[in-house]
């Protein structure tokens, strides 16, 4: 009876363990086949270089969306593809996200989220800056002031280039992205000139570029804009925001007071990097108060922001500050 019992009992955990074993092994091959992958080659890249994208473990034929994450969390769709019989894919794409020559630099993050399946996968890029050709010797670009607060004027000379020459110009932004503005013709002495108005654009250090298109000759010079604030007030209003913070992709109310009965306010919003985006005017109650929605999408950057709030008439401006994080 005792021998019975011990083969009963034998037997019972050898099925056991072959049921468990069966589990763990269903388990692991679900788990495998639920996994997707994206890599990105090559995995740091110059500005203005293609890479490729490729993805595998999704559905046979399923639709992928595939989006970037700035270095400062704005998040812009780069494409939607089908992948292959056996849930691949491969996309060459050149990172030029918002139509620029050159993107900003740091390290980006691509993410592919299948339709059907919901796998999601990531892979990140580093961006640094491209080669550029330096100054040339005959040619002379300069600059009237090398530091001055925004809403000031930069007005900037060359010479040395050929007469009638074709220069084109470009811009460098404190966080490397390229800004194209054009080509100017060169005068009968070989000289140009031009003038920056430093309104609403980001503080930081920039460099001019201007290149004979003809000779090859190129003039470089640096400047900087510091934080400005050409705004005359007479007086202060009130504003607030329900919260300090808050992720991407939400709504913030901005409830404002202390201005004139039926006066126009306009609103704007500083940015982490300190340029300004007009938001709208708004017509106050009649008892000077007024209530406004700004959507905070995942376009925009993260980091600190100042709403400010100015009454065309009275004169008066209203600040607070909000912290926009990341979207969830």
């Amino acid at each position: 009876m005792t021998m019975i019992k011990r083969s009963y009992l034998s037997l019972f955990s050898l099925l056991f363990v072959s049921v468990l074993s069966l589990i763990i092994i269903t388990w692991s091959w679900s788990a495998s086949a639920q996994t997707a992958s994206l890599t990105v080659s090559p995995t740091v890249a110059r500005q203005n270089t293609t890479v490729t994208l490729s993805g595998t473990g999704f559905l046979p034929a399923e639709t992928v969306s595939i989006w970037i994450t700035y270095p400062d969390y704005r998040v812009y769709g780069v494409t939607v593809i089908q992948t292959d019989e056996q849930g691949r894919f491969n996309h060459p794409y050149l990172p030029d996200f918002l139509g620029a020559t050159f993107t900003p630099t740091g390290r980006y993050v691509y993410t592919a989220r299948g339709w059907q399946s919901g796998r999601e996968a990531y892979a990140s890029l580093e961006v640094d800056i491209a080669p550029a050709p330096g100054a040339s010797p005959a040619v002379q670009l300069t600059v009237n002031q090398s530091a001055q607060t925004q809403g000031n004027t930069f007005v900037f000379t060359g010479s040395g280039y050929r007469p009638g020459e074709r220069i084109a110009l470009w811009l460098r932004y404190p966080n490397n992205a390229i800004a194209d503005l054009g080509t100017q013709v060169a005068d009968a002495q070989g000289r140009i000139s031009l003038a920056m108005l430093s309104n609403h654009i980001p503080v930081g250090r920039y460099a001019l570029t201007a290149r004979g298109l003809q000779s090859g000759g190129n003039g470089i010079v640096d400047f900087e804009v510091l934080v400005g604030d050409t705004l005359k007030t007479r007086g202060t209003g009130q504003l607030s925001v329900a919260t300090g913070s808050g992720p991407q992709r939400q709504a913030i109310r901005l409830n404002g007071s202390g201005f004139l009965a039926s006066e126009v306010i306009t609103l704007w919003a500083t940015l982490p990097d300190y340029a300004t985006e007009w938001l709208g005017d708004v017509t106050a109650d009649a008892d000077g108060t007024f209530t406004i929605e700004v959507y905070l999408s995942e376009q925009d950057p993260v980091g600190r922001y100042t709403f400010s709030a100015y009454g065309n008439s009275s004169e008066r401006r209203a600040v607070v500050e909000y912290t926009l994080l990341p979207g969830r």
